[in-house]
């Protein structure tokens, strides 16, 4: 029962604004920590349909109340657990004055729930739990395609993994797995595996054979190779945890240099290069100034830039609930502060490869314009958006050539 509380209190700290990755992080070492995860990424998941359903049965909630609630339509819904003792366990924990009240309202979503899920059906904010703000963006920036968003946001997180091919080409590394047991899906050349697996138990991933990285990810390279891009050195502009800089030092015999503003996550930079056997410059600077830099210009800039996260909901659905419009405008001053300033540190016919997860114009498309407008031989190479799917989130990549005038 004490995974109730951690729960409780989880979500508590997000509805105040707090980030659920790092709230679930001060559990990590609970022995309960997967079914607190499951009851808080359930509850955080179907927020707008939970409430709904809450609101057709009572208006007048209080907020500790409306959390066991919540907790409790959840399991219901989607537990393994008998019904009754989802209710007893939810009435249990209740403070004294609150027991009826938790009992009656969970025994009459028992009652109405066909009928509450049919209405739910009808309305897509409702249906596919992401806020109507979301929604009529994607509705006018990409039409009829809209739905696809909707829909790849509620898989769950799939699991890629990135073969370090400096070790294992791909088909070397699936022998492994095949002889592990574990089964997988090849897409584009990328492994997905089925199921989640602790790091402890993902075959040569102590030796860096392989790196957890979502496939939409590892398009990176793809995307640099199709366009004749050959980096001879680089500067990851935003390079915590190291995803994309190791990604490039696997394929490339480039010098490197990781930047990132936060001190304490060079640490987890480091920790990847060591474990892959890369060796890079790592430094702690903001890429929106140039207090770090030596310059030296570069032939590639990476900037995988602050932004909306959109693209990655289904993977930290606290978005759904936490952001809003106003955030995404706020990232795209971010993002033009720092594609500003790095452009300084690319040399002429070099490439600014422009990274965002997220599924905005205003931070993908309508940010490269401006660029162009406002950027001295900003020439736009290529773009690619990749569309969130069952196996991957949702990436913007856009490639840009520094060209003299």
């Amino acid at each position: 029962m004490d995974e109730y509380k951690s729960v409780i209190n989880i979500l508590t700290n997000v509805y105040n604004g707090k980030n659920l990755s790092e709230e679930l992080s001060n559990y990590k070492n609970e022995n309960n920590i997967a079914k607190i995860k499951f009851l808080v990424y359930g509850v955080i998941r179907n927020y707008f349909s939970i409430n709904f359903y809450i609101e057709n049965i009572t208006k007048n909630i209080s907020k500790k109340d409306l959390l066991l609630a919540q907790i409790g339509i959840f399991e219901l819904n989607e537990s393994n657990k008998p019904e009754y003792a989802v209710v007893n366990n939810l009435v249990d924990i209740s403070n004294v004055s609150s027991k009826k009240f938790i009992n009656w309202l969970l025994r009459e979503y028992q009652r109405n729930s066909e009928l509450l899920k049919k209405a739910v059906e009808k309305n897509y904010s409702l249906k596919y739990n992401i806020p109507n703000w979301i929604i009529d963006i994607l509705k006018k920036q990409y039409k009829k395609e809209y739905k696809i968003f909707l829909e790849g946001f509620n898989f769950h997180p799939a699991f890629g993994l990135r073969v370090n091919n400096r070790n294992k080409s791909v088909q070397e590394y699936l022998l492994i797995l095949d002889n592990s047991g574990i089964n997988y899906k090849v897409i584009t050349n990328k492994i997905c595996l089925n199921q989640p697996l602790n790091i402890k138990d993902i075959p040569n991933f102590s030796i860096g054979d392989v790196s957890i990285q979502d496939i939409a990810a590892q398009y990176l390279v793809d995307f640099l190779n199709k366009n004749n891009v050959i980096p001879r050195k680089v500067i990851d502009a935003c390079a915590a945890p190291g995803g994309k800089a190791c990604q490039i030092l696997e394929n490339y015999n480039c010098e490197l240099i990781a930047l990132d503003i936060n001190n304490n996550r060079l640490e987890k930079i480091n920790q990847n290069l060591n474990r892959l056997n890369l060796k890079a410059t790592v430094l702690v600077g903001d890429a929106g100034n140039k207090n770090w830099w030596n310059k030296e210009k570069v032939d590639l800039v990476v900037a995988d830039v602050p932004c909306s996260a959109s693209g990655t909901i289904k993977r930290n659905p606290d978005i759904k609930i936490n952001r809003s419009y106003n955030d995404v405008l706020k990232f795209v001053e971010t993002q033009r502060k720092i594609i500003l300033n790095m452009w300084e540190c690319l040399e002429y016919n070099g490439f600014l490869l422009y990274i965002t997860c997220s599924i905005f114009r205003e931070e993908n498309q309508d940010n490269l314009l401006w660029f162009r407008e406002n950027i001295k031989g900003f020439n736009i190479i290529d773009e690619l958006q990749i569309y969130p799917t069952e196996y991957n989130d949702s990436l913007y990549y856009a490639l840009v050539k520094k060209i003299a005038l």
